[in-house]
């Protein structure tokens, strides 16, 4: 018999982080009426060829991402033979985004997951389309063997270029039939079922940047940089038309939270509402299922609009509500009985709830412990107390779980923030990391150049940052050209105000043969732009520190059962950024402007002598800095350092006066949109 000592608490790793990882322990009676919600929504997509929306709500630990493991469980048990439809298509996005690429985001989590293999090895892309080739080309025979056979015949020499032509002539007449209209999509979709090509086929699906070769390779045309999100939305239209009308698509947006970058950042919130009503009223066979905390219900509501409201939840909404007594013992009993270990060494005749007892669990409701994630944590540390009283007094302080769990992200971060999800990494983290590190940095609407990417603001200035991160040199190529033309004749010399920065990740070099890119990046740097490389020790750090925050918020980071605070872990970011961290210090060393020296006081005077010049136009140095109360060679020297912003005559007596815009007609010139009043 095993020794006690030795069983596997079956308590621990409550939480279920990923709808893909199933844990075989469920008790369906909790949240029936939620997952009997989502599956009568499907019904109702699959039969009415309409789309539709739910929206879980509950509190941290409630069990959201659970529910969504045991729908995506519950579809994969229902895939029928090899060669029929599946009974729906699952995609699991987590919303660890930013605004401006929301929409390419989706697509790689639509194509990621397409891409996913099945119990029996086929992707759900496959299981998509082999029983719609088979309707269109019922020639073919049974289309699994049908399959087979043509990808034999592309890996021999001899037969390879009949395979292909086969398989062009069989996409042709289902892109007839599904009037996708999309060329590149299908040239992909042959070489990935021929398996042809796979890991460029793959990346191009997700959304990644490709080089010229690989395009050639493919056959693709060259993206146009400019259009990337208008592309994603395209091709996630695309995808939901390819599973055809009577495949549902289910897509669980999960994280919602993680949009924000701070408490009143509601941009991220906006454009998923429009995002959610698009795709209810451009589709006809998805399902839209969102999950937030119950707490973050009023931020939703306050920032998306209420025709994209109501589109966010049309078939109904569902409360993940707080456990019963029944359902809380239930779910003990399920986790004991799990254990194969427990079984062996229980005494018969004894509670059912051994080694714990009921009182336990009715302790536990008392204390209220009454979602899963809070109950089982409670249940064990009376596991281990049953026959491991020693292990009693190792609860992990919250710093100490921090600490490691940082560790533990850098290193995962380290292992898989590639170079294409650099554009993802940065846009969603930079805005975290600012207003962690700098919260006078605000993020601004990009209006002076279309290709920005991000703008943020401060009394110390502005910077504009526009992503490089391409390995299409002809489209990096196309946006420096265009930046170029933007600004015109303009040379950017106030680097202590405003810093424009081209951002590459330092993986990516440019080879001496992209000529025009190099040379329009010269271009860009003779006129004031900065070229930063930002290094991968950089880019995983942000990931770390971008994924921390948001599973913070969205209340899937807990120490011993317990969520812990988005305040909390902002408190022990500050005091470890340094320490931790320290590429990010890095980072912001190469993107904020130069300080020159400057403290937040001095901004502050020139932000209070910018009011006053705003309500009396002129203004003598002595006077200001008697309203002001500061020195006069004080106000002076900030005067001549921002000559931006304020403007001085010399005296005797030195006077200030208010920097006024210019008539209409030329104040579309960049950089031209200010001018002295004499």
């Amino acid at each position: 018999m095993k020794s006690l000592a030795s069983i596997t608490n079956r308590f621990r790793s409550a939480i279920v982080s990923d709808p893909w990882h199933w844990d075989v322990v469920d008790v369906p009676e909790i949240h029936k009426e939620a997952f009997d919600l989502c599956r009568s929504s499907l019904d109702y997509v699959r039969n009415e060829h309409q789309s539709t929306s739910v929206l879980i709500y509950g509190e941290a630990g409630s069990g959201k991402t659970h529910l969504l493991a045991r729908l995506q469980a519950y579809l994969a048990g229902h895939l029928t033979i090899y060669g029929q439809a599946p009974a729906a298509v699952f995609v699991s996005v987590r919303l660890q985004t930013s605004p401006q690429m929301i929409w390419r985001h989706l697509r790689n989590k639509l194509g990621e997951d397409l891409l996913r293999p099945t119990a029996d090895g086929r992707s759900q892309l496959e299981r998509i389309l082999l029983p719609r080739i088979a309707a269109v080309c019922p020639d073919i025979g049974e289309p699994g063997s049908w399959l087979e056979r043509v990808q034999r015949e592309a890996r021999n020499s001899s037969a390879a270029s009949a395979a292909i032509d086969e398989m062009e002539d069989v996409l042709d007449r289902l892109d007839q039939q599904t009037c996708l209209d999309d060329r590149d999509l299908m040239v992909v979709i042959g070489h990935l079922l021929l398996g042809r090509f796979r890991r460029d086929a793959r990346a191009w699906l997700r959304g990644d940047s490709l080089p010229e070769n690989s395009l050639r390779q493919l056959g693709l045309n060259a993206d146009q940089d400019y259009e990337a999100e208008e592309r994603a939305r395209r091709m996630v239209l695309s995808l939901t038309r390819l599973t055809g009308p009577d495949i549902p698509l289910v897509i669980c947006f999960d994280q919602v939270e993680a949009l924000q970058s701070h408490q009143n950042d509601l941009a991220g919130l906006y454009k998923y509402g429009q995002m959610i009503g698009f795709l209810r009223d451009e589709t006809s066979n998805t399902l839209l299922i969102s999950c937030i905390l119950s707490t973050f219900l009023s931020t939703l509501r306050q920032a998306i609009i209420s025709s994209d409201l109501d589109r966010l939840a049309l078939a109904g909404e569902r409360n993940l509500a707080s456990l019963t007594p029944g359902e809380a013992k239930r779910l003990v009993e399920a986790r004991l009985n799990s254990s194969a270990e427990m079984r062996e060494v229980r005494p018969a005749g004894l509670d059912r709830f051994w080694p714990l007892k009921e009182s336990d669990i009715d302790e536990a409701l008392r204390l209220r412990k009454n979602t899963p994630r809070l109950l089982l944590s409670y249940c064990a540390e009376k596991f281990d107390l049953a026959w491991r009283p020693d292990l009693l007094n190792e609860t992990l302080p919250v710093e100490d779980f921090l600490n490691q769990n940082i560790e533990e992200r850098l290193e995962q971060s380290a292992a898989t923030a590639s170079a294409e999800q650099a554009d993802q990494i940065l846009t969603h983290g930079l805005p975290m990391l600012l207003r962690l590190s700098k919260p006078a940095w605000e993020s601004r609407v990009i209006e002076r150049f279309r290709d920005a990417d991000m703008v943020f603001e401060s009394p110390r200035g502005r910077i504009t940052i526009i992503l490089c991160n391409h390995r299409n040199m002809t489209s990096l190529a196309g946006r420096l050209r265009r930046l170029r033309d933007q600004i015109g004749e303009e040379v950017l010399e106030d680097s202590t105000r405003e810093k424009f920065i081209l951002l590459r990740d330092a993986r990516l070099p440019i080879g001496t043969h992209a000529r025009k890119t190099r040379e329009h990046r010269e271009q860009l740097l003779a006129h004031g732009f900065q070229w930063v490389n930002a290094s991968s020790e950089m880019i995983a750090a942000l990931d770390a520190l971008r994924g921390l925050i948001s599973d913070t918020k969205a209340g899937d980071l807990s120490c011993n059962g317990e969520s812990i605070s988005i305040s909390s872990v902002q408190e022990w970011l500050m005091a470890n950024l340094d320490r931790k961290l320290s590429p990010l210090r890095e980072l912001l060393d190469e993107i904020l402007p130069e300080n020159n020296g400057f403290n937040d006081e001095d901004f502050e005077i020139c932000d209070d002598l910018n009011e006053l010049l705003h309500n009396h136009h002129l203004v003598s140095v002595t006077d200001a800095a008697f309203r002001l109360g500061c020195d006069e060679a004080r106000i002076e020297s900030l005067a001549r350092l921002h000559p931006e912003r304020f403007g001085l005559l010399n005296g005797p007596p030195a006077v200030l006066f208010q920097l006024t815009l210019q008539a209409p007609d030329s104040a579309d010139k960049p950089g031209m949109a200010i001018q002295e009043v004499r």
